[in-house]
């Protein structure tokens, strides 16, 4: 102690405790705290969940990293750590439970190669067909006409909508910055037709309800398709085969509306005022312009 050497022993915290304590002073402040809070739960029930914070090494992470790549995409194990990773950087600086952070010394998996999945004629009528909730239409076909985030959408408030001037302010988006978006006439109609909520919302919806709720729709959508398919003779090899209505996620429609926007013959920057990307990497892999498209530019253009 005279050397200043000793170091007093740390409160024996378990992962789960301090994920408890993460939850209630730091995420109410975050964006996406729902997703985060999603996926801390899947870290609080998992076999670290029980150890203490300070005992957790390199070594446990990358392990628990293996186990979840046999489980789901790259993708989503990278903002699995990204989640831990978070917990042990406030127990260091501010709570200072432990004086490492583990997850900063292992591999992280490396991005997945972007979504290409693009809308075949007649699916989104389909899925709005197939739903069940009275709001999900009109969240569907906004996301599908304006390149919204599900947030985005979620959080609409009519105080900024403006039905005349066809625009929609978002004061706070995920990248931390405020965007005015366009509204098509089909997206006014939608907003037009809505009852208008005493809270001043437009939605009353949250996230993870919202996906769950358009993953049904497409299932119910899907089966629709096959008893059509059937009925008109086709083989279970054929509709087997057949994508239509298949591998859709609500988050395509971004993509969607973005890769439109750029076949339309809108410039990256303004798509990028539209959709609220901040660079044009970023942009690129949620524009995916079809390749029917390039042929028929070449046709508009001559041969040269």
């Amino acid at each position: 102690m005279e050397r200043g050497e000793y170091e007093p022993p740390r409160p024996a915290v378990t992962l789960a405790e301090a994920i408890d304590r993460y939850e209630r002073e730091v995420l109410p402040s975050k964006r996406g705290a729902a997703q985060e809070r999603y996926t801390l739960k899947a870290w609080r029930a998992s076999a670290l969940g029980r150890c203490s914070l300070a005992t957790i090494k390199a070594a446990d992470v990358a392990q628990a990293r293996d186990k979840r790549l046999q489980e789901v995409s790259s993708g989503s194990v990278r903002r699995y750590l990204d989640t831990l990773s978070a917990v042990f950087e406030v127990a260091a600086r501010d709570w200072e439970i432990v004086t490492a952070n583990p997850v900063r010394a292992i591999r992280k998996p490396p991005n997945g190669r972007p979504r290409e999945r693009r809308l075949l004629p007649g699916e989104l009528e389909r899925i709005i067909a197939a739903s069940e909730s009275p709001d999900f239409p009109a969240i569907v076909t906004l996301a599908a006409e304006t390149a919204m985030r599900r947030s985005e959408i979620l959080g609409l408030e009519w105080r900024y909508v403006d039905l005349r001037k066809r625009l929609v302010t978002l004061p706070l988006t995920k990248n931390g910055d405020s965007r005015t978006v366009p509204l098509t006439r089909k997206a006014v109609e939608v907003l037009s037709t809505l009852p208008r909520r005493i809270d001043g919302r437009v939605f009353d919806k949250n996230g993870t309800s919202l996906s769950g709720a358009f993953q049904r729709a497409v299932l119910r959508a899907r089966r629709s398709y096959e008893r059509e398919r059937s009925e008109a003779g086709a083989t279970a090899a054929e509709i087997g085969q057949d994508g239509y209505l298949c591998d859709l996620r609500l988050h395509d429609l971004r993509h969607e509306r973005v890769s439109a926007l750029v076949e339309g013959g809108f410039s990256l920057i303004e798509v990028a005022a539209i959709s609220g990307h901040k660079t044009m990497q970023c942009l690129k892999r949620y524009s995916h312009v079809r390749p029917t498209h390039l042929v028929a530019k070449l046709d508009v253009m001559g041969s040269r």
